[in-house]
């Protein structure tokens, strides 16, 4: 029988002892009714190494890494690139890639080269073998920030503009997938359940990391639909609440599924479309709400690389924006009727709700909100930002 083997030590929550009065003694069960399991994963797995260091679980670092990581770089890959090949190739990857984005292939792979990371034959290793789980999480992670640079320089979405470049479009979009692909392979040890609907897309399940040894080319991928999504903020308070409630009397089997399924505050209010702004009876008095409640917006400056009509809706404009470390963010907007030339929105920075959760509509997913001003329809005016402020700045 192998002799067990410890690779950290203990779990802090937000700094300290884990708190049932705090509400931060969280059970496995809890945490999975609010949270997906492979955020967990990697947010520990980021963490860890062979020693027997302890671990915090610090709620905001848990939210931005997952967000940042996963969604801004790893998936952001795909879904950026992945609706090119099905509107223009018919949802089938290149045959061939160009000479450059294989030398960039084998680049990437060499970063992630298994027999460095994983061999457990070569003590000096910092791989799976040796438990430095963090160390390949880093390099991973690299790999995804160096595919999102190359495809911003790229820029597939102006490409596609140009049928004369269409060869281009398909060897740039290609790479991505293939890039996203190799991160995905190295994924799998950690985020099993997440990595088995990247496999649906991709077509093809790993069984080893030479699996991914070259790129795959000439073969069809499925309509990207959302493998992960932002973690919203709610969803951690509604976990912390519920772990608070583990410790009350006993109450009614309706009051325990308000309290771990819905805010409070969102009870009795219809969801909001994102990207479209509602509006309220003049009659409405606004509620006063506290500075903490204001904390829970993530508002951020989005720069709109690019903006265009919907086909098949006379109130929407869709959003391509740069939101910087959170990546690109597709966004919805019911701003028709005020910006009938919507390609003078290009450059323009925006400001929007990073952590609105993400919506399927039938155009496509949008992601956040964009705030304007007015009473709707022609009247609503996009808020304007200083030119000094970059793209994913925060609002405070």
């Amino acid at each position: 029988t192998p002799s067990a083997v410890n690779v950290h030590g203990f779990l802090t929550v937000d700094g300290a002892k884990m708190s049932k009065s705090r509400g931060t003694f969280i059970n496995a069960r809890t945490y999975l009714d609010h949270l997906e399991p492979d955020y967990l994963r990697y947010y520990f797995a980021y963490q860890l190494d062979p020693t027997l260091a302890d671990i915090n679980l610090d709620f905001k670092a848990f939210e931005d890494r997952i967000n940042s990581h996963l969604i801004g770089k790893w998936v952001n890959l795909a879904s950026r690139t992945a609706g090119f090949l099905h509107n223009f190739f018919g949802g089938r990857l290149a045959a061939h890639l160009s000479e450059e984005s294989q030398g960039i292939y084998r680049a990437r792979r060499h970063d992630l080269d298994y027999q460095e990371l994983c061999n457990p034959d070569r003590v000096s290793q910092r791989g799976y073998q040796s438990r430095y789980f963090g160390h390949v999480m880093r390099r991973i992670m690299d790999v995804a920030e160096e595919a999102n640079i190359f495809v911003a320089a790229r820029s597939p979405w102006n490409l596609a503009k140009d049928e004369s470049r269409r060869s281009e479009l398909h060897d740039v979009c290609t790479l991505a997938i293939n890039l996203f692909r190799l991160m995905t392979c190295y994924l799998k040890p950690v985020l099993p359940r997440t990595v088995r609907l990247a496999e649906e897309f991709l077509g093809e399940t790993f069984i080893h990391f030479d699996d991914v040894k070259n790129p795959r080319l000439g073969q069809l991928i499925s309509p990207y639909e959302a493998i992960l999504t932002r973690i919203n903020p709610h969803n951690i308070s509604a976990m912390i609440e519920a772990s608070k409630e583990s410790l009350a009397p006993a109450a009614s089997a309706d009051t325990k599924a308000f309290a771990t399924s819905t805010p409070p505050a969102a009870a009795n209010q219809a969801t909001p479309t994102p990207g479209i702004a509602s509006t309220s009876s003049p009659e409405h008095k606004a509620t006063t709400i506290s500075i903490d409640d204001f904390a829970k917006l993530d508002l951020r400056i989005g720069k709109v690389l690019a903006c265009e009509l919907v086909d098949g809706s006379d109130k929407l404009l869709r959003f391509q924006l740069d939101a910087g470390e959170l990546g690109e963010r597709q966004i919805f907007s019911g701003i028709r009727a005020a910006y009938g030339e919507p390609e003078k929105l290009v450059g323009r920075n925006v400001v929007f709700i990073a952590n609105l959760a993400p919506r399927k509509m039938r155009f496509g997913m949008s992601e956040g909100m964009i705030l304007s001003a007015g009473e709707g329809g022609d009247d609503l005016k996009l808020l304007d930002v200083d030119a000094g402020a970059v793209p994913g700045a925060t609002v405070r």
